[in-house]
């Protein structure tokens, strides 16, 4: 398969075509079943700004987030150290 953009030598050690042939059919999703999800969420009055489809995705997403939660805790200090003397949080 040709691609139609020139690759950036910072990606010369990766073939995605290979890479994509591998996982041809381990995937967890469905895609009849993806696109269902996303039309639902088309169709809502207030569709939510984001969403992961997917349980692989998930599962993913929400490891990020368990990440990031330890290290928003482990530097909070730092982070609210650089308010303005004397603010107190709001008007």
């Amino acid at each position: 398969m040709e691609f139609a953009a020139h690759r950036h030598a910072a990606y010369d050690h990766m073939d995605a075509a290979d890479a994509m042939a591998k996982r041809h059919g381990t995937e967890a999703g469905d895609p009849a079943k993806g696109a269902k999800a996303m039309y639902k969420l088309a169709c809502m009055k207030e569709p939510p700004l984001r969403v992961v489809i997917g349980s692989d995705a998930y599962a993913g997403v929400m490891n990020k987030v368990e990440q990031y939660e330890q290290s928003y805790k482990m530097f909070e200090r730092l982070s609210n150290e650089t308010d303005v003397e004397g603010w107190n949080g709001g008007p």
